[in-house]
């Protein structure tokens, strides 16, 4: 069933973030957001204020429901077109907060019947723990949502509003092998733990191990995407973004706010400092300064990083 929300309900919600609201006659119904393909009268629509032509953007749009920035005027044309404009001072920001308070689906706090969970498991408030997931004596705080064949191994600590997406394997033995002197190799001892901070998404797949000696930290509002390795003693700074199908070798410290691309690889025991870029398919072997951009294989510096 679509979802449908008032417009005061919208209004009243986004409180001091709204600026100004013309038009607004009689109150109605919403169903959705509009794309940049689909655009009807029951869809807010939105102007991004970098746009060459904002003004003329808001006045062709089909829906009855527009934010934008203080650059688009209520013009004769949106008041003939019964147009009702929210402005705001940033209206990329803005959608994506009614989008996911209004129109996102959320999980359900609770256990599946199916999932598999230890007595010494901890689990916080409102978590939702998917099918076929396996908790073992692990840490999870509040409102986390494990999705779907995850597995999370007792070493791991969680914290608050974590999202974990399916398949996704937490905390198993690093990849570390020794001569054992006889001919063959031993396993070098996985004895850390994984530490996820607070905010922290973890994508469909992807691998965090357990530290060797010491742990392996993500730090808070960290995001990793879907197919990701995240190796053994690896510590990863706050707000940093991992893109699809990276490699972070053992022991590899990233710092905060660090932007990685798609298919990048770190060869294991580099410093990444704070704010740096890190290019698509990079192969990283060397350590990087904070606020610089680096790209290739092996990657290099290319400029500096302007925040």
């Amino acid at each position: 069933m679509k979802k449908v929300i008032l417009l005061s309900e919208i209004i009243i919600f986004l409180g001091d973030i709204v600026s100004a609201v013309y038009g607004l006659e009689e109150d109605f119904y919403v169903s959705g957001i509009a794309s940049r393909e689909t655009s009807d009268k029951d869809l807010i629509d939105w102007v991004h204020p970098n746009c060459i032509d904002a003004q003329k953007t808001a006045e062709a749009s089909m829906s009855r429901l527009i934010i934008t920035s203080q650059n688009v005027s209520y013009t004769r044309a949106l008041q003939d077109a019964e147009k009702v404009l929210i402005q705001v001072e940033n209206p990329y920001n803005t959608i994506a907060i009614v989008g996911n308070e209004f129109f996102v689906e959320k999980p359900h706090p609770g256990v599946h019947e199916s999932a598999v969970l230890s007595d010494s498991a901890s689990i916080g408030q409102n978590a939702s723990i998917g099918a076929n997931a396996v908790i073992d004596g692990c840490t999870i705080g509040d409102n986390c949502v494990i999705a779907e064949n995850v597995i999370i191994r007792k070493c791991v600590t969680i914290g608050d509003h974590v999202t974990v997406k399916a398949g996704a394997i937490l905390g198993e033995a690093g990849f570390n092998f020794i001569d054992n002197k006889k001919g063959g190799l031993m396993r070098f001892p996985q004895l850390g733990r994984v530490i996820i901070g607070d905010w922290v998404d973890i994508g469909s797949h992807t691998c965090v191990d357990r530290g060797a000696f010491s742990d392996t930290i993500i730090g808070d509002n960290a995001k990793i995407n879907n197919l990701c390795h995240i190796a053994h003693n690896v510590q990863i700074g706050e707000k940093t973004i991992i893109a699809a199908h990276v490699n972070v070798s053992g022991s590899t410290q990233i710092g905060s706010n660090v932007w990685i691309g798609p298919n990048a690889t770190f060869r294991g025991h580099q410093t990444v400092g704070d704010h740096a870029f890190i290019g698509s398919g990079a192969n990283v072997v060397s350590d990087i300064p904070s606020n610089e951009v680096w790209v290739g294989n092996p990657a290099r510096f290319l400029r500096k990083n302007e925040k």
